[in-house]
């Protein structure tokens, strides 16, 4: 028996538009603005992390993706001592419409900065925003600062002004990582797509959950049972093992090199 799953692919295009000011409303605009933020030994923590990338490990969660065009992956990075350094997170909200970035910075174990890189709408106006927050050794948010542009492109020759304390918890990018809850690896069914034929697996829920597709390029005993029991199958939780496969147009494809049954006791 086959069950079908349909996993929409959105990539939403957004243009802005200027506006002119009188020189009064300048005035009063410039009078208005937050000072403006200067570059800390934070800031200079991010930056020689993430010029340390390339030479650290990382592990990829799987991209999952909801009917309503909503998706989520992730990539952990670990240092010399397999300590996790920074986390680095994409979404599609598929209500909005909208795409985020959300990095999540680590020294020594301990979170001490996120960034979030974002699609916003205000006044049916779209534009780009980059916040940053900084926490103390307990987890407090410190100090929140934005900088925004018209165009994603031009957010480097903008300046960061202070805001309002903004706190990004890392705990369900974690889940993604560890695909627990709402990203758990269920059997959700089988997809054939003329000689390519998928592994489904996802959030045991009736409708809408987050499920991922993985490619089956070897038939295993485990596969074979899980055709054979068909329905009776669906919700049974599974370990999998995959591995990324970019072609040249950039089209990722989510291979299976090993799955197994999970047996609870």
């Amino acid at each position: 028996m086959k069950f079908l799953v349909f996993i929409p692919l959105l990539i939403g295009l957004v243009a802005c538009n200027g506006s002119k000011n009188t020189p009064e409303e300048l005035v009063v605009q410039e009078e208005k603005q937050t000072p403006v933020v200067e570059a800390s030994e934070f800031d200079a923590l991010m930056e020689r992390i993430d010029a340390e990338l390339p030479n650290m490990s990382r592990i990829e969660s799987l991209i999952y993706s909801r009917e309503d065009g909503s998706s989520v992956s992730a990539v952990a990075y670990l240092d010399q001592n397999e300590v996790i350094t920074k986390i680095e997170e994409e979404r599609i909200d598929g209500k909005t419409r909208t795409s985020a970035k959300y990095s999540y910075y680590s020294n020594g174990g301990v979170l001490f900065a996120t960034k979030k890189a974002s699609e916003k709408i205000k006044d049916k106006t779209a534009y780009f925003s980059e916040e940053i927050s900084f926490y103390s050794p307990e987890g407090k948010v410190t100090t929140s600062k934005e900088r925004t542009a018209d165009f994603e492109e031009y957010i480097s020759n903008e300046e960061y002004r202070e805001i309002a304390a903004v706190e990004h918890s890392k705990e369900d990018v974690m889940k993604v990582l560890r695909q627990e809850g709402p990203y758990a690896t269920t059997f959700q069914g089988f997809v054939e797509s003329g000689p390519y034929h998928f592994l489904i697996v996802g959030e045991n829920v009736p409708a809408n959950g987050y499920t991922a597709s993985l490619s089956i390029q070897e038939d295993s005993p485990t596969l074979r049972y899980l055709r054979k029991e068909g329905k009776n199958a669906l919700g049974k939780e599974l370990s999998i093992q995959f591995e990324k496969y970019i072609d040249g147009q950039g089209y990722i494809m989510q291979i299976l090199k090993s799955v197994a049954l999970v047996e609870r006791r």
